[in-house]
């Protein structure tokens, strides 16, 4: 069932039992007040043995009680947080709807943090029971803008055996608060300064969660960890490169829910992911054990090839479209159905192959396996040097650059550009060998000059660029070859049919002259990678 979703924006505080509700009248914007009647709100809370949603700053509980009773989701945002939120009968059979079993969390809570859990059990970790106030802060037009919640909390540690109350306020922003984050936070500067004049302070926990497990915040539930120094160019290179594999966990671990929900462009984004995983492993693998590094990139390899088959079909459904827009007047319903329809028809059942990947035992494994890899590199005796990473990128990326001089090359490249276009099976093998050492080559760059572990600056970030751009022009090349393949195969079965195959041809002399295009295309940015490359 989906779910709905909002942004959560808040501040809570700690206050007296004997403290007054504050006024808030005298906040300029803020006109009138609407107070409701106190509810109930009991929640559980929910986790794995080891707390890995908390770990990762992820909440989920099962809430009876107020407007918005169900379950809920609650992970980080760039403002704030974001809450999912599902009603209690979930998954529930319609004439079950009011038997729905307490005790286990439903499928379609568990998808979205999938990823986190895997196949390791949710257990009840908490159980809170919340008297709320709320009164509503009312602009000049009668919108609301914010709820301040006057909260008495009484929670239960369930594995601790633990019982603790206490007082506590939240402000909360609502859908008529203003519309950009600097008038949101100046609102709720405004606010908070009526409501620490009632002798409220800020609060250290920013969820209930932490305080109800005996902790003032969710980082004291979490085993310490030592302050890494910030990254270098001097830093030693497993050091930056381990760092650089965690970020590209994390973002996959972000992907997962998208691509199960079919988000646009969400598949293809995970698939990116996946192949920049493998990249920097093969490329910096010397600084690793190699079994484990070959390990992780074999299961890479297989979660990659699945996704690609539903992005394969996406891409043609999209090419499809595209070039019978172009055409216009001659495309007839058949062309399309094959075309465009049959190709989103292989991407539904692709897609729903993915799923199948997504919640196997063997994905969750390699979730655990690079987990443990980022956390307890398994350092090769090259990586226990502790070379810099300046002088181990400068080797890695010169060694790329190698490899893909030797895969292509410009005689290479001149020769598969003959004929029209046209290329062989030799000669496509050897342009797909290219283009991923193009690829490993960008990706290599990228991982020592861009995001948390930009420490190398910007000449490679140039070299990442112009890899980017042989990878670009031999990957159109590609997609014009396959797409050919996939038009010849159509218009075979169109004619088997009775069908008009004119616009076959048509779109099959188009895609060709596009792959000739991008691959004249590619000697000239192989050059220009060559020039930028003598920088280093």
């Amino acid at each position: 069932m989906k779910h709905t979703s909002q942004v959560e924006i808040e501040r809570k505080y700690d206050v007296d039992e004997s403290a007054l509700v504050p006024t808030f009248t005298s906040v300029e914007g803020i006109e009138n007040v609407s107070v409701d009647e106190t509810v109930t709100l009991e929640a559980v809370y929910y986790d794995t043995e080891d707390f890995d949603l908390l770990r990762r700053r992820h909440i989920v509980r099962r809430r009876e009680g107020g407007g918005d009773e169900g379950w809920h989701i609650k992970r980080p945002a760039a403002e704030g947080r974001t809450e999912l939120h599902w009603p209690l009968d979930v998954d529930a059979p319609a004439d079950e709807a009011n038997t729905t079993d307490t005790s286990a969390v439903p499928d379609s809570v568990l998808e979205p943090v999938r990823a986190i859990v895997r196949d390791r059990i949710l257990t009840p970790i908490a159980r809170i029971s919340t008297r709320r106030t709320a009164t509503h802060l009312l602009a000049a037009g009668g919108e609301a803008v914010a709820e301040f919640a006057d909260d008495l909390v009484t929670a239960s540690d369930v594995r601790g055996g633990s019982v603790r109350s206490w007082r506590e306020w939240e402000m909360e922003l609502l859908p008529g608060a203003p519309d950009n984050e600097q008038e949101r936070t100046a609102l709720l500067d405004a606010l908070e300064v009526a409501v620490l004049a009632e002798a409220a302070t800020v609060s250290s926990s920013p969820a209930k969660i932490a305080r109800a497990l005996g902790q003032t915040s969710l980082a004291e539930l979490l085993p310490e960890t030592a302050a890494a120094a910030p990254l270098t160019s001097k830093s030693p290179a497993a050091d930056v490169i381990i760092e650089a594999l965690r970020q590209l966990v994390e973002q996959l671990e972000r992907l997962d829910p998208e691509a199960r929900t079919d988000q646009p462009d969400a598949v293809h984004r995970m698939r990116s992911t996946v192949r920049r995983l493998r990249s920097v492993l093969a490329a910096y693998s010397r600084l690793f054990d190699a079994q484990r590094v070959d390990s992780l990139r074999d299961q890479l390899r297989s979660l990659g090839a699945v996704l690609g088959t539903a992005r394969d079909a996406e891409v043609r459904a999209q090419l499809a479209d595209d070039e019978l827009a172009e055409i216009g007047h001659r495309v007839d319903d058949a062309s399309r159905r094959r075309l465009v329809e049959g190709s989103l028809e292989e991407y539904r059942q692709a897609h729903a192959a993915a799923l199948r990947m997504l919640s196997s035992a063997s994905y969750y494994r390699l979730f655990d396996a690079l987990d443990e890899f980022v956390a307890n590199p398994p350092l090769s005796e090259r990586g226990e040097r502790r070379q810099s990473i300046k002088v181990v990128a400068a080797k890695v990326v010169a060694s790329e650059l190698a490899r893909l001089r030797k895969r292509a090359g410009a005689a290479a490249f001149a020769g598969a550009s003959g004929s029209g276009g046209a290329v062989d099976a030799r000669g496509d093998q050897a342009l797909h060998s290219a283009r991923k050492a193009a690829r490993r080559l960008r990706f290599a760059a990228d991982a020592v000059s861009q995001g948390g572990t930009a420490v190398l600056g910007k000449k490679y970030r140039h070299i990442a660029r112009e890899a980017e751009r042989v990878q670009d022009a031999l990957g159109d090349h590609r997609d014009s070859a396959l797409f050919v393949e996939h038009l010849l195969l159509t218009s075979n079965r169109a004619h088997a049919a009775g069908e008009n195959t004119f616009v076959y041809g048509a779109m099959t002399v188009r895609a060709q002259h596009r792959g000739a295009a991008a691959l004249n295309d590619s000697p000239k940015a192989l050059k220009r990678l060559d020039r930028r490359a003598e920088s280093l």
